[in-house]
């Protein structure tokens, strides 16, 4: 093999480290760094407004990595639910469901991914405490059926079962939580939480 063709494989070879490294390992550690930032902020209280909160976490959200978008998605939803919780004006509250479900539509259009199934549950969590904070029928719904869609892919997994369980709790639906609950009781006979709800009727 003479120089020339040597140099040129190096210099390939070279090229193709390197962008593997930009796209693999600094990208995703630069998306994450953004999301600690955010994370901080939150934590000390340097975020007072929903502008503060948008700014903060829409750069590491909307920050490009081929890796890392679900996880933080995942994440991200933990502290979206703690807002919501501590947050009483209706206006913002939808806002941030709003916000939300744009951020969840592509990843429910692809239907899989690492991470998929628990972004399913911790977005159906979250429409559950939306739905309580504005005793909304309609959030209800938008629980279950993720609840639901979560079941589609990972049958009898408990923590959808769970959940499932509780929002038709909370709607009041006995004949759901009578068919979840029983389902529940096959697989987890010892949850005598959910068979002491199931006795009260």
């Amino acid at each position: 093999m003479d120089n020339s063709l040597k140099k040129i494989i190096v210099v390939l070879a070279t090229a193709i480290v390197l962008t593997l490294m930009y796209f693999g390992a600094y990208l995703p550690s630069k998306k994450s760094q953004l999301y600690i930032k955010a994370i901080l902020a939150f934590q000390t209280g340097k975020i007072k407004s929903l502008q503060d909160f948008d700014a903060a976490f829409g750069a590491a959200l909307n920050f490009y990595s081929p890796v890392g978008q679900d996880e933080l998605v995942s994440y991200y939803f933990g502290n979206l639910a703690n807002v919501v919780n501590q947050q009483n004006n209706e206006e913002i509250i939808k806002a941030l469901a709003e916000q939300a479900e744009n951020l969840m539509k592509p990843i429910i259009k692809a239907g899989k991914g690492f991470g998929y199934s628990q972004n399913l549950y911790n977005f159906a969590v979250f429409y559950k405490i939306v739905a309580l904070k504005l005793n909304s029928d309609v959030y209800l719904q938008k629980s279950i059926d993720l609840f639901k869609e979560g079941l589609k892919n990972s049958p009898n997994r408990y923590i959808f079962l769970e959940g499932l369980f509780d929002v038709y709790r909370i709607k009041g639906d006995k004949a759901g939580m009578k068919e979840i609950g029983e389902i529940i009781l096959k697989y987890w006979p010892e949850k005598e939480a959910i068979r002491q709800a199931l006795s009260t009727f």
